[in-house]
């Protein structure tokens, strides 16, 4: 032994493999406490896209709820510029023969044409369209020709006059139809002329508003 130099007492095989031992078994130890980690932080980030996404799609559900009621509320506001204070926006009535007398068979509620003594009446000057079919029976009644006129009656400050006319040989049997555009003012009627038998089941007549 040198003097001067503590004494270091020599280490036996059997500690240094302990040591070695030691060592060994706390580098694992440490590799998963660094892994456990990093499993938390990835856990963390899935969770958290998981939520950006949650929140994107409730978004986009609530956009697209959204957008269609604007889009609805559009259309009903153009439809109401075209609506008729009346709420129809064109006026109709068809008549049927029923117990000796004309009656109403589909028509508009509070719009421009009515029946009246089994005429139709008119509250709005504008274009309209008159039609009629009339279905003759097999049996001529008299031997002159048969005529459809739709007419306007004549008032205090009008006088009566042929609108539409069809006249057939008095032969004809079956159905025929007459038809058209005319303009007609406030306070004007209509009526209509048969001159032979026909049968009711089949037989109608109307007027529907242009403009």
């Amino acid at each position: 032994m040198s003097e001067g130099k503590p004494y270091e007492p020599d280490m036996s095989l059997t500690e240094k493999q302990q040591m070695n031992l030691d060592t060994e078994s706390a580098t694992p130890a440490s590799r998963m406490e660094a892994q456990s980690r990093s499993s938390h932080k990835y856990l963390l980030l899935q969770v958290w896209c998981g939520l950006l996404t949650v929140a994107m799609v409730v978004m986009a559900a609530l956009f697209t709820s959204v957008k269609p009621k604007s889009a609805e509320g559009g259309v009903s506001s153009q439809k109401s510029e075209y609506v008729t204070p009346t709420g129809c926006s064109h006026s109709y009535i068809q008549l049927i023969k029923y117990g000796g007398s004309w009656q109403a068979e589909h028509s508009c509620e509070s719009c421009s044409l009515e029946l009246r003594e089994n005429s139709i009446h008119c509250s709005q000057t504008s274009l309209y369209f008159l039609y009629a079919q009339v279905t003759f029976s097999r049996h001529p009644k008299t031997s002159l020709t048969k005529t459809v006129i739709l007419k306007r009656n004549a008032s205090s400050y009008i006088s009566k006059k042929i609108l539409v006319e069809g006249t057939f040989r008095n032969t004809t049997e079956g159905s025929v139809w007459v038809g058209k555009i005319v303009s007609l003012t406030k306070g004007d009627s209509i009526s209509l002329d048969i001159t032979d038998d026909f049968l009711t089941d089949s037989t109608f007549w109307g007027a529907y508003q242009l403009h």
